[in-house]
């Protein structure tokens, strides 16, 4: 009977995602407005038009960006960053991102492997479950590593891992505003101009960044590995610690 129970539950938390994702998503899709957002200036238009709502629309917009909507995070920070300058576009994207990421936590804790499969399909959840199951440090290593998918990773965490909610969060207050601040003082242009001096920083960044991205595609499977190895080394370090301190009690 509490098998029952625990079933009908997760299909109702699993029905009322769905039905959120398509009063959400189908919506932005036929009115055309998703299809607006796909570019930074775009983007920036439909926030200004929401006038004094802008700062809703874009916390909004960050918020389900993370959680639903296939639009990469670099163009809605952009977006915020050329809207509301850099500070403010920082702190509203954290706020929304961490929000949302924890929220992707709970729903992967609550619903487990059945959101993760039909999320990313079976294959992948396979596969960051396996990657995941070298140690909590991967996952640590893993969102520092632009590399990764962080919100799905999120999911995964919260639904197929043992990994504490307070290891999970206190990654993401590591890891999340790394990337966060970095594309909005750099992204945006704020602290190298896209103009004089520069242009040929950028063309040096863009150079590397092409580089590292081909490393990155290139070898992944052996950065995964590199990652996984290292994990494991942390977690065998803290657990010979925790054993020598029990020892010595």
């Amino acid at each position: 009977m509490e098998k029952k129970r625990k079933i009908i539950k997760t299909l109702i938390i699993f029905s009322c995602f769905v039905a959120i994702i398509l009063a959400i998503y189908l919506p932005m899709k036929l009115t055309g407005l998703l299809d607006k957002i796909n570019s930074a200036d775009e983007l920036k238009e439909v926030i200004l038009n929401a006038g004094v709502y802008s700062y809703i629309v874009f916390f909004t917009i960050q918020f389900l960006q993370t959680v639903i909507l296939p639009i990469p995070a670099m163009i809605t920070t952009i977006a915020g960053t050329l809207v509301f300058g850099p500070y403010i576009a920082c702190i509203i994207s954290l706020v929304a991102v961490l929000s949302a990421s924890i929220l992707c936590f709970f729903l992967g804790r609550k619903i487990g492997k059945n959101l993760l499969i039909w999320v990313i399909g079976e294959k992948d959840t396979l596969k960051w479950q396996k990657t995941l199951e070298k140690g909590k440090y991967v996952f640590f290593l893993m969102m520092l590593f632009p590399i990764f998918p962080d919100d799905i990773l999120c999911l995964v965490v919260g639904g197929i891992t043992s990994i504490s909610f307070k290891f999970f969060l206190i990654t993401n207050l590591i890891t999340r505003p790394i990337a966060i601040i970095s594309t909005c003082f750099l992204g945006s242009g704020y602290l190298i101009p896209f103009s004089g001096w520069g242009i040929p920083v950028w063309i040096a960044i863009i150079i590397l960044g092409i580089v590292l991205f081909y490393i990155s595609i290139r070898y992944q499977s052996q950065i995964e590995n590199f990652i996984g190895r290292l994990a494991e080394k942390m977690s065998r370090k803290k657990d010979e610690k925790n054993t020598n301190e029990f020892n010595k009690k």
